[in-house]
Parts: C-alpha cells; structure tokens; sequence
C-alpha cells in the first residue's frame, strides 16, 4: 500500500514538473499600465533624464506599396513645366535619348537654375513695354562686367524716375530724358544714342512700323532677328539672349556666345574652340530644343572654369582667355562692335 500511494506521488510530482509555468495576468491599458507608466516618465523627469522611446521593432512592418515608376533609359530630372512650346521633361528626355554626352550632363546637373528664372520671367509677359525694358537693359548692359553694367543701369532707373517702379522705364520716359543727365549715369554717347533709338524704334509718333510686346510675340525666329538687328547697337548675339530669355523660344542656338562654345569644347572633348559651324554641326541633333541645349553648354563652360579645365588647344589665350559672364540674363561682350 505504501509503495503504491509512493508512486502515485512521484508521478504526479513528474506531470507538475512538465506542465509550462503559468502565463502571468496583465492589467489593462486602461488601469495600472497607464498609471504605471507615467509615474515612471515623471520620476525620470525629475531626474533631468530623457524619457526612454520605444524600441524600433526588429523587423520592420510591412507597408502599402506605394505607386509604381516607371525607369526610363535616360536619367531626367523632375522638370515641371513648358519652355516656349516645349514640355521641358520631354524635351529633356529626347535630348538625353539623341545626344548621349549631353545626357550624361542633364543627369549630373539636374534642374538648371537658368531655365526656371526664364519661366519666372514669361509670367510677367502681361507688363506693357517689356520688350522695350529688356533691350535697353541689354544695351547698357554691353561692354562692361555685369556689376559695372548692373551699377549704371540703376542709375538710369532714377535718373528717369523708375527706380521704385521699373515699369516706368518707357519709351516716352528715355525720349524725354535729359541727354545730359542721362551721360552723367555713366552712359556713352553712343550708348545714349542706341537707347534713344530703341525708344523711338517702340513710340509710334516716331515710327511708322512701331515695334511692340505684341509685334515681337507674334513674329517668328527668323522675322525678330530681321526686326531687332535693323537696330543700332542690337546684333545677332544681342537678338538670341533676347529670343531664349525673353520670348522663351525652344529653339534657339547663340553660335556666336562664348560660353556656349567653350561648353562645346569641354563637354566633346574637342582641343580647341569650335567654330561657329563646328557648333551649329553638334547641334543639328539637338533640334528642336537647342535653347535647352545651349543652357547645358553653359553650365559645362561653368563647371571646367571651376575645376580648371577650361583650356584648350590654344592654352587658353584664344577668345583674349576671357570667358563671358551671363549675369542676370544679358552678359556684355568685350568687343567694340555691335553684336
């Protein structure tokens, strides 16, 4: 009998033994947790110790997938928005598809500061006399650095009384000037004169065939350049900057600028300046949108200057070894004849 009730005992003493350990009760959030918790984020506020974060999970919780992407072959930007005609992310994709060097260039630059202070500008194309303001910005602009040029510029602001209000600088405003006065800003004569006629060029008691925002917006490429060349102190140069930054026309290629040469030279690895036609010829595949284009050869010609690369075959002395500034959109040019 003894032994009996003895195994009974040990048996059951085995079964307690593999039985798992009795899961522990929890309060509630809404109870001792919550109370619990606090006392103890304000016990380690007295002490002036941060209260201690929930630790990350381990592995993280699985997400909403969120839209699709699409990869394209080239490597565009985010552009928002229209130059001219042009859907600039579009025009973008189809240079980086046509040129592969230029390609390579959009990717590594991105958005490019130039083609959105065009965009800001066009929103302003509802302001009377604005083609009349940029040409005799440019005008002024001419042959000097851009502090200089930027210095005379807003003395002949005041000296018409448009400092506070540019819309003030009118045709009527520059005709009616004292000749004077406007030299003592620090005017040329023959500065003063090229101004004088633009302003008579846009007055129609002046002029027969006026020249007006509206006149300039509805010609094309070929017809502005015919319009504004006819004019002293304008020339070709003078007539793109004014077609890509004023009016925005996407298919624009200054030959002539500087920096968009050098561009050429440092993006193509050529040895020396390229010639006009030997620009116009890399360019034919980046029609329509050579404007776009031409702004890359720019930021190309801006980053060889900063990484000193900007010699070429001639050692850097070609062109007087001075490479054009575009400061605010029209840069001056060293040479003595209209451009």
């Amino acid at each position: 009998m003894r032994r009996t009730l003895a195994g009974v005992v040990k048996t059951c003493v085995r079964a307690s033994l593999s039985l798992p350990s009795p899961t522990p009760i929890r309060a509630s959030a809404t109870s001792r947790g919550d109370h619990s918790k606090k006392r103890h984020g304000a016990y380690l506020g007295s002490l002036g110790m941060p209260k201690r974060k929930p630790l990350a999970p381990a592995t993280p919780s699985p997400v909403k997938p969120g839209p699709r992407t699409v990869r394209v072959e080239a490597a565009v930007p985010a552009v928002d928005g229209t130059f001219g005609d042009d859907d600039v992310a579009d025009a973008l994709r189809e240079l980086s598809t046509r040129d592969p060097k230029l390609g390579e260039l959009i990717a590594r630059c991105g958005e490019l500061p130039r083609i959105f202070a065009c965009q800001e500008a066009r929103r302003a194309k509802h302001e009377p006399n604005r083609a009349f303001r940029s040409l005799a910005r440019a005008i002024v602009f001419q042959q000097l650095n851009g502090t200089a040029a930027a210095t005379i510029f807003g003395r002949v602001l005041r000296c018409v009384r448009a400092e506070d209000d540019v819309l003030a600088l009118t045709p009527d405003a520059i005709i009616d000037a004292d000749e004077a006065a406007m030299r003592a800003c620090g005017l040329s004569q023959r500065k003063h004169e090229y101004l004088v006629a633009l302003a008579r060029a846009f007055h129609p008691a002046h002029s027969d065939f006026p020249l007006s925002d509206e006149s300039l917006e509805a010609m094309d490429d070929t017809a502005v350049m015919s319009a504004l060349v006819a004019l002293r102190g304008v020339g070709p140069w003078s007539v793109h900057m004014f077609q890509m930054f004023y009016l925005n026309r996407p298919d624009v290629l200054p030959t002539k600028d500087f920096g968009v040469r050098k561009g050429v030279m440092r993006l193509y690895g050529l040895r020396d300046m390229p010639s006009e036609a030997k620009v116009e010829e890399i360019a034919e595949r980046w029609r329509p949108h050579r404007t776009l284009a031409s702004m890359y050869m720019w930021q190309a010609a801006d980053e060889g200057k900063s990484s000193g690369q900007m010699q070429g075959g001639d050692g850097g002395k070609g062109e007087k070894g001075k490479a054009k500034k575009e400061e605010d959109h029209w840069a001056g040019t060293k040479k003595a004849k209209k451009r």
